[in-house]
């Protein structure tokens, strides 16, 4: 949202319940408890398997406001043998769900599957940018989804890691409450998986399965393998350290390795072959759901970001786009580094609970 800088902070505030008073390690208690055969605290789903934890009656009345349960949800290369390298995703792919603990018979108001970042190789569920970020929104009464997706690796290809995405973004689908927001959404490159498996949804959609996702959120997104020049935004970002930079050459060995071409050279995919969310055309995007992004402030990826907001204009897509003030790439990653960047993380939580609300109301 344009205009939403730290001197509002105040008023964004209370779109979210006061943070949980407990911690990660009753989660791991509760995980350990159930893999030693515990029966206490697990939690059945009909549609999963390995569930493995969830709070106590008597850890909800100590404050807690959510349920974390971890979930093993069927992948798109179940019962085939995917190759090398893969490019079909995994058999079965990890999720961490986020339940928020509602008064009786209260109901989550959107169900989001959210992506983490890490340049397509790296990134876990406990990572900031995966776990603190879904516990921002499960405390604003949103069901989350964090999805554990294949990295991309010497064996592992695209389109493998936006594959499990969507498998997870189908499965959410049929779960979401009917009148309840369906949302998509990640971070830095979780952001270009999110928008590969929106459209996704929507091709499955029309094909008479299941619904569209309602809204997309992206933070920080990388979408293109070449950024178009911004003479301001590389002085901005001209004295950062360089592992906190996005130059050319390092955006394109992203990309090369995600698509599989490999340290030794050679073409790997091309975008027809599996996408690159920017460099698709305005008829494809047009699919793409009521989007929100939230570019980083000194970042070179922010470049990207702005230009994917223009050409979902372009296609007739109602976008938000907004920067926050003085952050770099990755911040979301580093929520409690100082005092400011918490307001910054807490801030743009609130930015896209915001407007996910707007969209809910129609």
């Amino acid at each position: 949202m344009p205009g939403i800088g730290r001197a509002g902070a105040s008023e964004l505030r209370p779109l979210r319940a006061p943070r949980p008073t407990w911690t990660a390690a009753v989660v791991a208690l509760a995980l350990a408890a159930a893999l030693v055969g515990c029966d206490s605290g697990t939690k059945e789903l009909a549609s999963a398997e390995l569930v493995t934890a969830g709070l106590t009656p008597a850890e909800q009345e100590q404050g807690a406001h959510m349920r974390i349960t971890d979930i093993e949800v069927t992948g798109p290369a179940a019962a085939q043998h995917p190759g090398t390298p893969n490019r079909i995703g995994s058999d079965r792919i990890r999720v961490r769900a986020y339940e928020p603990v509602l008064e009786p018979g209260g109901k989550p108001w959107a169900t989001l599957v959210w992506a983490h970042g890490g340049s397509f190789l790296r990134g876990t569920l406990d990572w900031p940018e995966a776990d603190w970020v879904s516990r921002q929104f499960a405390d604003a009464g949103i069901q989350v989804y964090s999805v554990d997706y294949i990295l991309a690796s010497d064996t592992v290809q695209a389109p493998a890691p936006s594959n499990d995405v969507a498998a997870v973004l189908s499965w959410a689908a049929e779960r979401a409450e009917p009148e309840a927001l369906l949302a998509i959404g990640g971070a830095s490159a979780g952001a270009h998986l999110a928008t590969l498996a929106a459209l996704d949804r929507a091709d499955r959609a029309a094909a008479g399965d299941g619904r569209v996702a309602d809204a997309l959120i992206l933070e920080y997104p990388t979408m293109h393998r070449v950024q178009l020049p911004d003479p301001a935004i590389a002085a901005a970002t001209a004295g950062l350290p360089e592992q906190r930079r996005f130059s050319d050459d390092r955006i394109a060995e992203m990309y090369a390795f995600y698509l599989g071409a490999g340290p030794e050279g050679g073409a790997g995919l091309q975008a027809g072959d599996a996408p690159v969310a920017g460099e698709l055309p305005a008829e494809r995007l047009a699919a793409l759901p009521p989007t929100t992004i939230v570019n980083a402030d000194a970042d070179d990826l922010r470049a990207s970001g702005e230009q994917f907001a223009e050409q979902l204009r372009a296609a007739g897509v109602p976008v938000t786009a907004s920067i926050q003030p003085g952050t770099v790439h990755g911040y979301l990653n580093r929520p409690e580094e100082t005092a400011t960047s918490l307001v910054d993380a807490e801030e743009t939580i609130d930015r896209f609970v915001i407007a996910l609300r707007q969209i809910a109301a129609g």
